[in-house]
């Protein structure tokens, strides 16, 4: 038993350790321009999260899981498809793909308040509103026929950052952080991609893009991953 856990510890710190090598290298590759570089390691950090997510919550029951790593799949796709720039329709495809990942994330959130007796908060609400509308009002001029795309992404992306300020009131408190580091993360990486797709193209856009959604979907993955880990071991009690 003590063996197990062991290694368990061990391979959990395997997984981190080669999520950051690659998304440092993926982040090198953008910062030197290099196109290879940036192309070969962008495919591997969700793979990475989805097998870390995967072997760390073997033998557990627990439908959250699939949804979870459905979810992490979709974001796959989604980084997959927008590697295609050449070919306007795949940005919307890759578009498609997560706002499914973003839907998925919304009802992991949706569960967990509702296994955690979580009541809706409008203090979170208001706050989440507002940077949805000035966003949205801010870009809506310069997105032409794909404005109804993008406005409903902007708001399922929404939906989904206010359930996860939601878990903020989770007795697991450490996971509730990450949830919310990680969907404030999401949210100012796909800011970050609209303002400069749309609006105002700034200065070393992309690294700011790949940073806060690498660190996004870390911070969702180690958080869905203490939080179902301690589900486990609530029920293990009884």
């Amino acid at each position: 038993m003590v063996f197990g856990l062991k290694k368990i510890k061990m391979n959990k710190k395997i997984w981190i350790a080669l999520y950051g090598v690659v998304l440092l290298a993926h982040l090198t590759g953008i910062g030197l321009e290099s196109e290879v570089l940036a192309r070969l390691t962008k495919p591997h950090l969700m793979v990475i999260l989805g097998f870390f997510m995967w072997e760390q919550t073997r033998g557990i029951k627990n439908r959250l899981i699939t949804v979870f790593i459905a979810a992490q799949f979709f974001s796959w796709c989604g980084d997959l498809l927008l590697m295609n720039t050449v070919t306007p329709v795949f940005f919307l495809y890759g578009l498609g793909a997560f706002l499914l990942a973003q839907l998925l994330y919304s009802f992991f959130f949706f569960r967990a308040m509702q296994k955690e007796k979580i009541k809706f908060s409008w203090l979170l609400f208001f706050p989440v509103l507002i940077y949805y509308s000035v966003l949205i009002s801010w870009l809506a001029p310069q997105l032409g026929a794909l404005k109804t795309p993008v406005v409903i992404y902007g708001a399922i992306i929404s939906t989904m950052l206010l359930l996860a300020l939601h878990m903020l009131y989770m007795p697991a408190v450490r996971s509730g952080r990450l949830f919310m580091l990680g969907a404030l993360l999401f949210v100012a990486s796909d800011s970050a991609l609209a303002i400069n797709k749309f609006s105002n193209p700034f200065p070393s856009a992309g690294l700011i893009i790949m940073i806060t959604y690498g660190l996004a979907q870390f911070f969702l993955t180690t958080g869905a991953l203490q939080y179902i880990q301690r589900q486990q071991s609530r029920h293990s009690l009884f």
